[in-house]
């Protein structure tokens, strides 16, 4: 087998399983320097390295490290101080030389073999490498495909690997068709335990995860805004319930970029992609401020404020609306001013102008 052939089979693995090029090189090496210790029965101590080198004649060549030493008394892993100047002069005794061995007669034999582990460990490395792409993506998005229903769970597939959404992650306002895709929150990987006699299969990984949690919108607008990517843009608050509304707190770091502006996007459309891939979701974007007063206004949109008083002392605010503004401030089941309790960290009292004129006068009378 001649080394583009090798590089090709390679290439194609990891096309075909999703396994990095690099990883199936380092357990290309592996197999092929404990084929060569076997062959050449060496002991397990034996520290032996495989190097493979498609851009030259001899795909593999493989050393051998040793200790100096004064006395040699195990020659798989020693080599006397004598015979270690004569490769390098300046060696001495304590370090090590990396030896390499010859293996014009052993190639062909040592590559079939290195292969034949190679296949052999072909799904525990896209196990291993699914479980270090998963991991990396808890907190993160991904793209999955609906395939059935158990009673109220949602299975969807990543690849090879079930990804569980659990009711009390479910949007009310989501449908799910099968085949279709859906992006979803990672909030756990579950890797399940070794058994003895039996490896575990890549479809016994289980994802859990969500379409209910904030961070699945602050995640999704990262995506689509560069801007907040790339930091320039962050997100200071965000409270959301899933369904309904959804408010976001914003400040650019950057004085020449519109936060809100860069979050919205030309004509709205960054946002409604967004409100598209939660069914319809009402998404507010605000500007965020110091001024707690500035704040509990901004958070209340898109209803108009008329006031804003303050008591610090209690971490809580009287608003005043317009009277024709109440509904709107409050939202339907109070959904806005709970969401904008959420993002201010303040106690909201909402009331409009003829509440609190009604008030003031049975007061004074």
């Amino acid at each position: 087998m001649v080394c583009n052939e090798i590089v090709e089979i390679l290439k194609q693995l990891e096309r075909e399983r999703g396994i990095p090029y690099a990883d199936l090189v380092a357990t290309l090496e592996g197999a092929f320097a404990n084929a060569y210790r076997k062959q050449m029965h060496l002991p397990q101590n034996a520290r032996v390295r495989a190097k493979f080198t498609p851009d030259q004649p001899n795909c593999f060549r493989i050393f051998v490290e040793k200790e100096v030493v004064g006395v040699v008394t195990d020659e798989s892993t020693q080599i006397a101080l004598e015979e270690a100047q004569k490769l390098n002069p300046a060696l001495e005794v304590g370090d090590t030389v990396q030896m390499e061995a010859s293996i014009a007669e052993f190639g062909r034999i040592a590559v079939q073999n290195a292969f034949q582990v190679l296949t052999q460990r072909l799904r525990e490395l896209e196990r291993e490498h699914a479980m270090r792409e998963l991991n990396a993506s808890v907190g993160d998005v991904i793209t999955a495909r609906v395939e059935r229903f158990i009673g109220p769970k949602v299975l969807l597939s990543y690849g090879r690997i079930e990804v569980v959404l659990p009711e009390k992650h479910q949007s009310l306002r989501d449908t799910y068709e099968i085949g279709e895709p859906l992006k979803v929150l990672v909030l756990e990987v579950k890797a399940p335990p070794t058994e003895r006699g039996r490896e575990p299969r890549l479809r016994d990984m289980k994802v859990i995860a969500s379409r209910t949690e904030p961070q699945l919108v602050a995640r999704l607008l990262a995506q689509e805004a560069p801007e907040v990517a790339s930091g320039d843009v962050e997100i200071k608050a965000i409270a959301r319930e899933a369904g309904e509304r959804t408010k976001i707190a914003v400040h650019s770091k950057n004085p020449l970029i519109d936060a809100v502006g860069a979050c919205l996007g030309q004509r709205g459309m960054r946002i409604q992609a967004i409100s598209n891939e939660l069914f319809g979701e009402h998404i507010d974007v605000i500007e965020w401020s110091s001024d707690p007063v500035q704040f509990i206004r901004d958070a209340l949109s898109p209803a108009r404020v008329n006031r804003v008083i303050l008591d610090k002392a209690n971490k809580s605010a009287l608003v005043v609306v317009p009277n024709n503004q109440l509904r709107q401030a409050v939202g339907r089941g109070g959904v806005n001013v709970r969401l904008a309790e959420q993002l201010t960290g303040w106690s909201l009292e909402v009331r409009s102008e003829e509440e609190i004129a009604k008030a003031e006068k049975e007061k004074s009378a």
